[in-house]
């Protein structure tokens, strides 16, 4: 089976989107499947982020020269800063060498137009990695890992009725290590704590993150993840250089063992909600993003993860302070964040992919 895979990444959208891409390529390589990147570089080299995981064959789109026009018909129509309808042929054009079975797509900034396109001119089936129910969707199969009480009624108004719809926390597409990396293993103490904020982190929020614990009364080990896209990267190495507890760990392969390694994470809501919760650890999960309101206050109403509505350090400290102090609640979390993800769904994915009718 050949897969063309469109995605990208961006300091407005974020590297989530392109590395669960990744992951979902990972698992369609390992059963057997070519893949084929298709990306376009909008402040972030996507190309050499898919390159660093061993996949050659990639096709980079002319860059970005300022036409995006608003559509009304696509709220996020900005975050691919170009005209869809140039999007649709320039996809097109990358991809018509391979005849793909599949295009995914995974972007907020296409609609049904483009998905009708690409399938029209390729004669090969569409497959979208979403969780925004905000505009038309003509895919073959739809992808939302994230947690809803019924996926089919959420899509209703946005896709047809004979769309494959795959849904919930066991279709997460996480990274092949995560289906056997190693779990979180509980303790009573808050040895030291994880902060990883997205991998761009645009709003600054790790650093809220910190002054929160130490408003707490947190003064242990601090890790803080992030990426060299970081924007604020500047602030968060001078911040270390203060506080002689924080360790700042930049452009990791995977998350698995930063995960495993602290009895509480502190996180914004997203893919790497269903990283934590696979290695069964206790979340601070954080709302940096108004679609993330769709998903983390149903996971605190579930007790699977500890809530902020917001990333203020008082907000935060304010959330923490009980948690720090609380070991059955942090049991608790763990307990049920570890029964909900099992790190299998990328693999789940590709073969339903693989055997779609």
């Amino acid at each position: 089976m050949k897969v063309g895979i469109r995605a990208d990444a961006s300091k407005r959208i974020g590297t989530g989107h392109l590395r669960r891409c990744l992951s979902l390529a990972r698992a369609l390589r390992q059963q057997g499947d070519d893949v084929v990147f298709v990306t376009r570089n909008l402040g972030i080299d996507s190309a050499a982020m898919i390159a660093e995981q061993d996949f050659g064959d990639i096709r980079v789109l002319p860059a970005a020269s300022g036409d995006i026009a608003a559509d009304p018909a696509i709220p996020h129509a900005d975050w691919t800063q170009v005209k869809q309808s140039r999007d649709i042929a320039e996809t097109i054009d990358a991809l018509a060498g391979i005849a793909p079975d599949w295009v995914v797509v995974d972007s907020y900034g296409f609609d049904g137009r483009w998905h009708d396109g690409v399938r029209g001119a390729l004669s090969c089936r569409i497959a979208a990695v979403d969780d925004v129910p905000d505009r038309t969707m003509a895919v073959d199969l739809l992808i939302d890992h994230n947690y809803a009480a019924d996926h089919r009624a959420k899509y209703a108004d946005c896709i047809a009725q004979d769309t494959r719809l795959l849904g919930g926390p066991s279709y997460a597409l996480l990274g092949p290590r995560y289906a056997d990396a190693q779990r979180y293993r509980f303790s009573e103490d808050v040895r030291s704590v994880g902060v990883f904020m997205g991998g761009v982190d645009a709003g600054g929020y790790s650093l809220c993150a910190l002054e929160a614990l130490r408003s707490a009364g947190f003064a242990g080990p601090v890790e803080i993840a992030t990426t060299t896209a970081n924007p604020h990267l500047d602030e968060l190495r001078q911040g270390a250089e203060r506080d002689h507890s924080v360790r700042l760990s930049i452009d990791l392969p995977d998350l698995a063992e930063f995960f495993a390694r602290h009895d509480l994470q502190i996180g914004a809501g997203g893919g790497a909600s269903w990283e934590r919760c696979c290695i069964g650890v206790p979340t601070l999960l954080v709302v940096v993003a108004e679609n993330q309101l769709a998903v983390a206050p149903r996971l605190a109403e579930e007790g699977i993860v500890a809530l902020a509505l917001d990333p203020r350090p008082a907000t935060l400290a304010s959330a923490l302070e009980p948690l720090l102090q609380n070991a059955d609640k942090r049991a608790e979390l763990a307990r049920r964040s570890r029964a909900l993800v099992d790190g299998k769904g990328a693999a789940r994915v590709a073969r339903e992919m693989q055997c779609f009718a």
